[in-house]
């Protein structure tokens, strides 16, 4: 089921993505004539500048990315070593301390470190697996770019064909229904895309001032854990820092200092100001839906587990709270009594 969903809802992704530069394109004037693309050419021109992106980031970023992801992969047996080798340095501690502390301890702090050293390690491994698991399953994703196309060049005509299977009374309610739907569904998956790429370049350039190696790889887990909230500056952070640790244990607490720094302007700047108020939903409530997704579906209900919960409020504001709200509204106007004109 799920690999029946998954082009429909990257198409849906790519659409949503392109939009605003489609329209860019559609405004775009060709010489004196005041003419301007048609919606075809604006949407085709926008396919060929996602393109030319996709090649560039394949050259530049994904080669280079697959390259430090197979070195750390060799790697990781000698840096677990190193690191618990030298685990009592993250208490200020050295070596000729361990007799000191109880054996409660340094079995506790060697337990951590093999803990996220698997869990870096399991981490990797899944970035492989799902990789190759893509590439399985290219011939399902060779339709998303049809698929966007027509959502592009067809969305009017799309949403007027399912609104029509409702009664004419109900038309004009499921019209604005979709488009509510779909303004803030364009407002997540866009700005979802400018955070992610701010969160990896951010993060990659971080790291390579510091030193840190494999600043690719942690900046393509940062640009990936930008779409998982809460959770993923945790998934993001981890691993990062603890690699840092191996090379250069120095630079740990300004790296930690960064990574608290920016994710705390992320959520209180960068998300408000990119995304607007289109997405509107509490903690709590996103909280609750990573973990029914994640429950049910894994990482992929985690990574669309924001968007659901959005057309969720969309329903519930149109369709049931609204209703309450105009009865509240229309008992709190006043009675009007007739003029006397005696």
């Amino acid at each position: 089921m799920s690999t029946f969903l998954l082009p429909i809802l990257l198409a849906v992704g790519l659409a949503f993505a392109l939009y605003p530069i489609s329209n860019a394109f559609a405004r775009i004037t060709l010489g004196k004539t005041g003419m301007h693309p048609s919606r075809v050419m604006a949407i085709l021109l926008a396919f060929i500048a996602f393109i030319m992106f996709v090649i560039i980031v394949i050259v530049f970023i994904v080669l280079p990315l697959f390259a430090q992801i197979n070195e750390l992969m060799t790697r990781l047996p000698d840096l677990s070593a190193k690191l618990q080798s030298s685990s009592l340095d993250l208490l200020g501690k050295g070596q000729t301390a361990y007799p000191l502390l109880p054996s409660s301890v340094g079995s506790l702090i060697n337990d951590t470190i093999n803990g996220v050293m698997n869990f870096i390690s399991g981490m990797v491994k899944n970035l492989l697996t799902s990789t190759l698991q893509i590439v399985a399953n290219l011939f399902g994703l060779i339709v998303v770019p049809f698929l966007s196309f027509y959502f592009l060049k067809d969305w009017r005509d799309l949403t007027t064909m399912l609104v029509n299977v409702f009664t004419e009374s109900a038309r004009p309610k499921v019209r604005q229904v979709l488009n509510h739907i779909g303004s803030a569904l364009s407002a997540y998956v866009s700005g979802l895309w400018k955070l992610s790429l701010l969160a990896g370049f951010c993060v990659t350039i971080i790291l390579f001032i510091c030193g840190v190696p494999y600043s690719l790889v942690f900046g393509f887990i940062a640009m990936l854990a930008e779409t998982i909230p809460v959770v993923g500056p945790i998934i993001s952070a981890v691993p990062a820092i603890f690699i840092a640790y191996t090379y250069s244990p120095s630079n740990t607490l300004p790296l930690l200092i960064f990574y608290v720094l920016y994710y705390t302007l992320d959520g209180q700047v960068f998300t408000p100001v990119i995304m607007g108020q289109k997405i509107d939903l509490h903690p709590v409530i996103i909280i609750i839906a990573l973990l029914i997704s994640a429950k049910l579906f894994g990482i992929i209900g985690m990574l669309f587990a924001v968007p659901v919960a959005a057309v969720y409020r969309v329903l519930y504001k149109e369709l049931w709270h609204d209703g309450s709200e105009r009865q509240v509204d229309s008992s709190a106007v006043p009675e009007q009594k007739p003029e006397n004109n005696h």
